[in-house]
C-alpha cells in the first residue's frame, strides 16, 4: 500500500479545498494539513489514535504523520482541506524559530496534531478567513497566492494563540556553527541564497557528512541538496510571478550558480522555463 502522497506533483506550495469526503485512506506527506469542520462531523486517526471533529472544530496535523479520515455517521459533512508546505511560505526570519516550535517540532509521541475545539466560536472571524483562502485559491485572482499565505498565517496565529501546546521554545538563539539538526531547515530557509555546502551543515551539526546525509533523507525524504534546490526554486517562483526583476537577478538572489544554471533546474521542476512561466 502506498502511504505517501505526492503533493510535490501539484507543483505549488498548496492544496485548498472543501470536501464532503469520508473515505481518506491512511497517508502521509511532508506537508502540514489543516481540517476545519463546517458541517457534521469526521473521525481522524492519526498515530493510532482516534478523535472525533465536529462542527467549528480545527486540527493541526504535523509534516510526517499518518493519518486518515473516516465517518462518524449517516449525516452530511463538509470541512475544509488546508495543506502547505511551512518550509516554504517564506517566514519572517525573525518568527521562523516561534513558528517552527509550535508547528514543526513535536515535543513528545503523543504530539501528533493540534487541536482547538470551537475554533470559529473563540475566533469568530476565522470561518470567513477560511473560506475567502478558499475562494481566492480557486479564482486565482491578481496575487491570490500572497493572499492565500497571508491568510495561512492568520490561521496559524489564531491556532497557536488558542491551543493548550506548551512548546519548548529556545531562549538562546542558535549559533552558525552549533544547530540542532533540528534547526537545519530554519537555517537553509534563512541562507539559501548563499553557498550552502552539505560538509559545512553536517560541521555545525557535529555529525560527519554521511551520517547526516543519511538523518536527513530519513527524516525529510531527499537529499539535503535537493531540499536546497526546492527552496531556491519556491523563492525564485515568488520573485518570477510577483516582480519584474530580470533572469539573471533573481537566478543570483537566490542562490544558483548563473541564469543557465537556474533555467535548468527550473525547467526540470516545473516542466516549464522561467520566461514561460511570466507568460501563465
Amino acid at each position: 500500500m502506498e502511504l505517501f502522497e505526492y503533493i510535490d506533483l501539484l507543483q505549488q506550495p498548496f492544496d485548498i479545498f472543501y470536501t464532503d469526503s469520508v473515505n481518506s485512506p491512511l497517508h502521509w506527506h511532508y506537508y502540514s494539513e489543516i481540517l476545519y469542520i463546517k458541517k457534521g462531523s469526521i473521525k481522524i486517526i492519526c498515530n493510532n489514535h482516534s478523535f472525533v471533529l465536529e462542527k467549528d472544530d480545527i486540527c493541526y496535523i504535523y509534516p510526517m504523520q499518518l493519518h486518515e479520515v473516516q465517518k462518524v455517521n449517516d449525516e452530511e459533512v463538509e470541512y475544509a482541506v488546508i495543506k502547505f508546505d511551512i518550509h516554504t511560505i517564506h517566514i519572517p526570519k525573525a518568527y521562523i524559530q516561534k513558528l517552527f516550535d509550535y508547528f514543526v517540532q513535536r515535543t513528545s509521541d503523543e504530539d501528533y496534531c493540534i487541536i482547538v475545539n470551537d475554533f470559529s466560536k473563540q475566533n469568530t472571524s476565522i470561518e470567513h478567513c477560511i473560506d475567502v483562502t478558499i475562494e481566492e485559491y480557486m479564482s486565482k485572482n491578481d496575487f491570490y497566492m500572497l493572499q492565500v499565505q497571508a491568510n495561512i498565517f492568520s490561521i496559524l496565529i489564531a491556532i497557536a494563540r488558542m491551543c493548550s501546546k506548551k512548546p519548548f521554545i529556545s531562549q538562546n538563539k542558535h549559533a552558525d556553527n552549533n544547530i540542532s539538526f533540528y534547526h537545519i531547515l530554519e537555517y537553509i530557509d534563512v541562507h539559501s541564497a548563499e553557498n550552502i555546502e552539505i560538509q559545512k551543515l553536517a560541521d555545525k551539526c557535529h555529525m560527519s557528512y554521511s551520517h547526516f546525509a543519511r538523518l536527513f533523507r530519513e527524516k525529510y525524504g531527499r537529499s539535503c541538496k535537493e531540499y536546497i534546490t526546492y527552496i531556491r526554486l519556491n523563492k525564485a517562483e515568488e520573485l518570477l510571478i510577483h516582480t519584474d526583476y530580470d533572469i539573471a537577478y533573481i537566478a543570483n538572489e537566490t542562490g544558483f550558480f548563473d541564469s543557465s544554471h537556474f533555467i535548468r533546474a527550473y525547467k526540470k521542476w516545473k516542466g516549464i522555463t522561467p520566461k514561460q512561466q511570466r507568460m501563465i
